[in-house]
């Protein structure tokens, strides 16, 4: 009976993996929204995964090479598939020979923060963007393309642009806004709910084009108090 308890957590990773493998065979005929939708139970399998771990106190060595292994395939691999396919697909003056291929740098970076994410001790783990929150940008961006709501993202020197963003955030040294809640009191919480009712004010205002633009706006806070942090200390 324990070495099924034991198991569960890992359960849940498996299924962040397939949901992964699912959402590329998905790509490969352009469903981006479906693809979505994959990266959506990924999502959701791996906070399952990691809370079951540390609510059942079982975070084990094999549960987190393979938690890094599924976020390898459903985080790092399925945006670059993404980006790989808008790059490719633009046309006319503003195609570049062999830019989709640029897209790959997102896997090649989303590795090395995986691995250097293992590495660290656990009170250094809150560095740079992470690997979900990174290929839920570029999904959102695809589920824009494929509402024909592409004025913001296809364009080859803008897409450069977001892969050098994406990859120094990646692995930058920026503590990033954590989003779990200590509890309800608004003084302990006061930046996480200012974050959300903005948040839901862009998805009523914004609607689709929010998703991106929320994830800049998370960017741009984590920016500003890491430098508050630093300043103050």
């Amino acid at each position: 009976m324990k070495k099924i308890r034991n198991a569960i957590p890992n359960i849940f990773t498996l299924l962040n993996l397939l949901f992964g493998c699912i959402s590329i065979t998905f790509l490969q005929s352009k469903c981006f929204e479906y693809s979505a939708i994959c990266t959506i139970f990924s999502l959701t399998f791996d906070f399952l995964d990691g809370f079951l771990s540390r609510f059942m106190k079982n975070e084990s060595k094999l549960g987190k090479e393979l938690d890094s292994l599924a976020d390898m395939i459903s985080f790092g691999l399925v945006p670059s598939i993404i980006v790989f396919i808008l790059l490719k697909n633009i046309e006319g003056n503003q195609k570049v020979p062999f830019i989709e291929w640029s897209a790959f740098l997102i896997a090649i970076f989303s590795a090395w923060r995986l691995a250097e994410f293992n590495i660290q001790n656990s009170s250094r783990k809150n560095f740079g963007l992470t690997t979900p929150v990174n290929a839920l940008f570029f999904t959102s961006l695809s589920i824009l393309k494929s509402r024909n709501i592409d004025f913001l993202v296809l364009s080859p020197i803008k897409m450069l642009f977001t892969i050098f963003f994406s990859c120094y955030f990646l692995i930058s040294k920026i503590t990033m806004l954590s989003l779990v809640f200590k509890g309800i009191s608004w003084k302990k919480n006061k930046i996480r709910y200012l974050f959300l009712l903005i948040s839901i004010f862009l998805l009523l205002i914004l609607h689709l084009i929010a998703l991106p633009c929320i994830i800049i706006f998370y960017i741009i806070t984590s920016i500003y108090f890491h430098r508050f942090r630093k300043n103050s200390h």
